[in-house]
């Protein structure tokens, strides 16, 4: 029998889960509190437990959506890296690759994420979801010269995937200024002369 917390949990993960259904299928501003704790079955008081308004329940969707594409495109990369011995300037370039193949194939979770991609960087995204920190470490260790040590390789790690994610997002969504496959040789090459300089 679950606990109070683990039952506290599930109800949050059911109103978040309710929640990401209705934003995606009719939008965010088309979605009432009301309609997101009739679908998870929770009283409106539940809700004010967990979020203090349908922003704060938005803000923690795209942290959890941004945290899940993060960690699941450095699985792939890390995997790869590992059985091609790429070096650090193509496994950035590769994981920057992956990041944007998700985001293309899952345009209303881009339009949800809408140029937050760095919110799986926050505090509260790293404490939830402990395989951030360790992909964080690896990418920064990447990054990591005399010239960029430790905390500034974080600070240009966070900088990279924010520009990546923003460009991204008004490629993959609007197609505007550029489309996103117009966009990829010059994220490509921006990467690398940024990298080369530090790796």
């Amino acid at each position: 029998m679950p606990t109070a917390a683990e039952n506290k949990h599930l109800k949050q993960l059911h109103i978040l889960d309710a929640a990401t259904r209705l934003f995606l299928d009719r939008s965010v501003t088309d979605t009432a509190i009301d309609d997101v704790v009739k679908l998870a079955g929770v009283a409106k008081g539940t809700f004010y437990l967990y979020f203090r308004d349908k922003y704060d329940l938005l803000d923690q969707i795209v942290m959890r959506r941004t945290a899940t594409l993060f960690t699941e495109s450095c699985r792939v990369m890390r995997a790869r890296a590992e059985k091609e011995q790429l070096g650090p300037v193509e496994q950035i370039e590769y994981l920057t690759d992956e990041i944007i193949a998700r985001m293309r194939e899952d345009r209303k979770v881009t339009a949800l994420i809408d140029k937050r991609f760095s919110a799986c960087f926050s505090p509260k995204a790293i404490e939830e979801y402990p395989e951030m920190q360790t992909h964080i470490e690896y990418l920064t260790g990447l990054l990591e010269t005399p010239a960029c040590p430790g905390e500034e390789a974080r600070r240009m790690l966070y900088v990279l995937a924010d520009m990546i994610g923003c460009v991204c997002c008004d490629a993959i969504l609007s197609a505007r200024p550029y489309d996103i496959d117009e966009l990829i040789p010059t994220i490509h090459s921006i990467l690398r002369k940024l990298l080369e300089v530090r790796v």
